[in-house]
């Protein structure tokens, strides 16, 4: 079951990214299509970030169960840059990068295209730089589940 549950948080990824892509299209053209193209944004923002709680305390190869092999030592994981990737960077940036997609939603239902413009370019960029990319030293995940 974990297996299935990485592979399917590795794919919500790649929706979110593409969903973030066409939202911020939208926004900067004003298009009232966003309200839509929003919602199943924020769905899939919300699911993947479940899955990733869940993973965070469940999984034995990030989040809860380093900092257990660390003897729960925070300081100890902060110094190491493996260990603060997973039980920190991931899950701290993927949240503030959920929280700006939610607000965006609500700017854009709103009809304030700019500013949810801004905070889903704010959101891509965050989620660009602690997605752990496979050319990313010691934290890299495949492109795509299965493949390495």
């Amino acid at each position: 079951m974990e297996t299935g549950l990485l592979h399917l948080h590795n794919i919500l990824r790649w929706v979110i990214l593409l969903l973030l892509l066409v939202v911020i299209i939208q926004a900067l053209a004003k298009k009232s299509g966003i309200t839509k193209t929003s919602l199943w944004l924020m769905i899939a923002a919300h699911t993947t970030l479940l899955l990733g709680v869940y993973q965070w305390f469940t999984s034995d190869k990030a989040g809860l169960a380093i900092l257990k092999n660390m003897d729960n030592d925070f300081g100890a994981v902060m110094k190491n840059s493996f260990a603060r990737f997973w039980v920190v960077e991931h899950f701290a940036g993927m949240l503030i990068a959920i929280i700006f997609i939610t607000i965006a939603r609500g700017k854009a239902k709103t009809v304030n295209y700019k500013a949810a413009a801004w905070l889903y370019i704010l959101a891509l960029l965050i989620i660009l730089a602690v997605i752990p990319w496979p050319f990313r030293e010691l934290i890299g995940r495949p492109w795509f589940p299965g493949i390495k």
